[in-house]
């Protein structure tokens, strides 16, 4: 990226000042959607379009056609929105060029983009590569006409320049109110100072290519609507920062200077990097923006230290199960092929823990539990120690509390890692029911009151809680839990049976009463 904002620069310089070449190269790093390239691998596709499209700039202002050329085929390789690279390529500003020198550059770009355009649709066709469905199919994609497109790709383009989210957010006044006195202040130089006018004007012809190439890389989002990226405005903020800093540095060098520290605030203000993984990741109108990327990395790397230090090797083939993943996480792992790279070795593979649960006898190495909101948010819990908890559970239906408890007793000693809450949780349940149903209420609460708030939304946990309170006579603090339980799973069979038994209790008081 520092390599394209430099190409960037030295493009501009010779008709620029150093100053304003500066600050329109800074103008492509100083944005929300650099970071979000910066730190996500997969982006190398942006990457290269930006490094290689600066480049084919550069190698055009500079003379070197052949060069230019060149990077525009590697640009081409790297994303295909590097057309509007070609498109433009010989209109580059370019002091003392001809007429024929751009004619020549013009029909060169041509005949690259027409090779690479015949060699991609043998490629797409042969393997069958298509917009993924779930954008093309989308309900909001088959809904939305060609302006509606337009008008999202330019939206959140124009936002994304500023490193706010497409969605409202509450910086939009700060951010519209700075660039309203930006626009102002630019507005009057020109209206008070010839010099400035006259400086306008004689970068005009790098404002409007600069214009055009926003406009164009802008345009070319709107086929993936509704799927929305900041990253993917990074490309056309070249021409942006061209245009921008072109106006405002013709109007005053102190306000190119102003939109430049502007924009490094705006980015010290956008929404900060994950500290936690949350149940649900950050929903700021993007498939994939900052806080949702820094989510996945701190989850994949948890994942990753915590499985390699209780497992440095696995058994070749080796099943890991997944439980209770964080919602959108499982994306990060590319199905099998992170934990075949941790582990080398491409048999080692996932296995949802519905599909473990259905054949538990399944050989699998550990069970991967996600716990969401903590710190670490991933523990490692034994399978063998589940299948002991599977047939507690059926005891407890059995009403076998003294066989129950014993069992419960093996399959803790068998789980190791404190972290796993979930494991923990579900454990503590199932002792405390059989606790409660053998006249030990008081024992219950303590044991199941301080794992409620390790596992808020456990509806169990609160069930048990709920029924020991009740055998307590502490019924308004069972109607308290009972609440808590009709906001989680208002539907949930056991919850509404608990509910008939204490409004049974609760109405054979008020009979006594009487």
């Amino acid at each position: 990226l520092a390599a394209g904002a430099l190409l960037l620069y030295r493009a501009l310089r010779p008709a620029w000042s150093g100053s304003l070449a500066f600050a329109t190269a800074a103008f492509t790093l100083g944005a929300e959607s650099t970071r979000t390239i910066a730190g996500w691998p997969t982006q190398f596709v942006d990457v290269g379009l930006f490094v290689f499209s600066m480049l084919a700039w550069h190698a055009a202002a500079r003379g070197r056609q052949t060069l230019a050329l060149v990077a525009l085929a590697l640009a081409l390789l790297c994303k295909e929105l590097a057309v509007v690279t070609g498109v433009l390529l010989a209109f580059v500003p370019a002091p003392g060029r001809t007429r024929a020198e751009r004619v020549r550059l013009g029909i060169g770009a041509a005949i690259v983009m027409a090779v690479w355009g015949a060699i991609s649709l043998l490629v797409r066709n042969a393997a069958h590569l298509q917009l993924p469905r779930r954008i093309a199919d989308s309900p909001e994609a088959l809904a939305a006409g060609p302006l509606d497109r337009l008008a999202w790709a330019f939206g959140g383009s124009l936002k994304a320049l500023a490193s706010l989210p497409i969605v409202p957010h509450a910086n939009d006044g700060f951010v519209l109110a700075a660039v309203a006195l930006l626009m102002l202040g630019a507005i009057a130089m020109f209206v008070r100072s010839p010099e400035a006018r006259a400086r306008l004007h004689a970068r005009r012809g790098d404002v409007v290519f600069g214009l055009a190439w926003f406009v164009l890389a802008t345009a070319t989002l709107a086929p993936i609507f509704p799927s929305w990226q900041p990253n993917r405005s990074q490309y056309g903020s070249a021409g942006a920062g061209v245009a921008l800093v072109g106006v405002a540095g013709a109007a005053h060098p102190a306000l190119a200077a102003a939109l430049t520290v502007s924009r490094i605030v705006w980015l010290e203000c956008a929404p900060a990097a994950a500290t936690t993984v949350s149940s649900v990741p950050p929903d700021q109108g993007a498939f994939m923006d900052w806080p949702r990327l820094t989510r996945l990395q701190r989850f994949m790397r948890a994942t990753r230290l915590k499985l390699t230090a209780a497992f440095p090797t696995l058994p070749p083939g080796a099943a890991v199960v997944q439980q209770n993943l964080p919602h959108g996480v499982e994306y990060a792992f590319g199905g099998d092929h992170a934990l075949q790279v941790w582990y080398r070795d491409p048999a080692v593979h996932w296995m949802r823990f519905d599909v473990w649960r259905a054949h538990a006898d399944t050989m699998a190495t550990v069970i991967v539990q996600g716990s969401a909101d903590h710190e670490p948010p991933v523990a490692l819990v034994s399978p063998q120690a589940v299948r002991f908890l599977f047939a507690a559970q059926e005891l407890s239906y059995a009403g076998r509390f003294a066989e129950l408890l014993p069992l419960l007793d093996r399959a803790d000693s068998l789980q190791r890692d404190p972290d796993a809450l979930q494991y923990w949780v579900t454990s503590r349940a199932m002792r405390a029911f059989a606790l409660v149903s053998t006249g030990h209420a008081a024992q219950a609460d303590a044991l199941l009151a301080p794992m409620i708030p390790l596992d808020p939304n456990d509806a169990t946990a609160r069930q048990v809680l709920a029924l020991a309170r009740a055998k307590l006579g502490r019924l308004d603090e069972a109607f308290a839990q009972l609440d808590t339980l009709r906001a989680i799973d208002a539907g949930n069979p056991a919850t509404l049976a608990l509910e008939r038994q204490l409004n049974a209790q609760r109405d054979a008081g008020r009979t006594l009463s009487h």
